[in-house]
């Protein structure tokens, strides 16, 4: 994180940081209440997925904890004991790690969504997985030299291009599996969006398609390049971070499977045995749990 040369001001650095750790508190809830939908809706879900929810629901609460524990650390704990502010404290030191572990999680699953939606757009998870390893890799770098150096204007001048690249390499595989779900969707031959209100066009392009959190990372990017004196860039990064699992969980309750989890094939009148229809309802299944549009079935609500 990026500290300016001379005096501390708190609005702009932690103060900012306590702003985005409260609005992030308030994402964080509704992704409980997400987590409690789904555990009602699909207790019987796919082992996969199950453990994907819990992974990132881990890392989340987990993320949450340390915004709290760096500002009750720097502007309660060490109240009026300027010299703290350049100190880097060991949950300050472990966000970038976390954060982009965090996001790299949640993307599997949407990148698992463009995999299904067909062929042509494979090409796409293979430039998001390496997007997605770059984001780690750097993310892992400013790990270590925040633990290394642990004064914040000694990280701040070491690190300015790393971050910057980090952020953008995590906007870049958002906006690329955004991008390609709508346009799956927009390759539809029928009119879907008929007897759906604003609110579900909203949902689907925006928040369920991922691209709210490419706008939000775009957004810290621009802040990280022209305000890297203050910490609004980093307030925006806990919010997107937070943005992630309410996106996952809102893919998920969106769903319609059946009960049993799974589709209905009926056999060939000579055969006995459809073996097409068992693959084309093997890969619907597998559209269906993953949420993922294909070109027989309507965006779900």
């Amino acid at each position: 994180m990026s500290l300016p040369t001379g005096p501390v001001a708190l609005d702009n650095t932690y103060g900012s940081l306590l702003v985005g750790t409260c609005f992030g508190l308030v994402l964080y809830g509704l992704s409980l209440h997400q987590l409690f939908r789904y555990a009602r809706l699909f207790p019987s879900d796919v082992l996969s997925i199950r453990l994907l929810v819990t992974g990132v629901m881990g890392l989340e609460t987990f993320h949450a904890v340390l915004t709290m524990h760096l500002c009750y650390h720097y502007l309660v704990t060490n109240y009026l004991q300027p010299q703290i502010l350049l100190q880097a404290i060991w949950s300050l030191q472990l966000i970038p790690g976390l954060t982009a572990f965090t996001a790299c999680v949640s993307k599997i699953f949407l990148a698992r969504r463009v995999f299904l939606t067909g062929t042509l757009a494979r090409w796409a998870v293979g430039v998001v997985a390496v997007l997605l390893t770059a984001e780690l890799g750097l993310a892992i770098v400013l790990t270590y030299k925040g633990f290394v150096l642990a004064n914040l204007l000694s990280y701040a001048h070491s690190v300015v291009g790393i971050l910057i690249a980090c952020i953008a390499t995590a906007t870049a595989a958002d906006f690329l599996l955004a991008g390609t779900l709508i346009v799956t969707l927009q390759s539809q031959k029928y009119n879907y969006w008929r007897g759906y209100s604003w609110v579900d066009i909203f949902s689907t392009y925006l928040v369920k398609s991922g691209l709210l959190t490419g706008i939000c990372n775009l957004l810290a990017l621009i802040l990280a390049l022209v305000r890297q004196e203050s910490f609004i860039y980093a307030a925006v990064n806990i919010i997107t971070t937070r943005l992630y699992a309410n996106t996952l969980l809102a893919v998920l309750n969106s769903r319609k499977l059946m009960a049993s989890g799974r589709l209905e094939v009926f056999a060939d009148a000579d055969t006995g045995i459809d073996f097409n229809a068992i693959a084309r309802a093997t890969r619907v299944a597998q559209a269906e749990r993953w949420n993922a549009p294909t070109g027989s079935s309507l965006p779900q609500r």
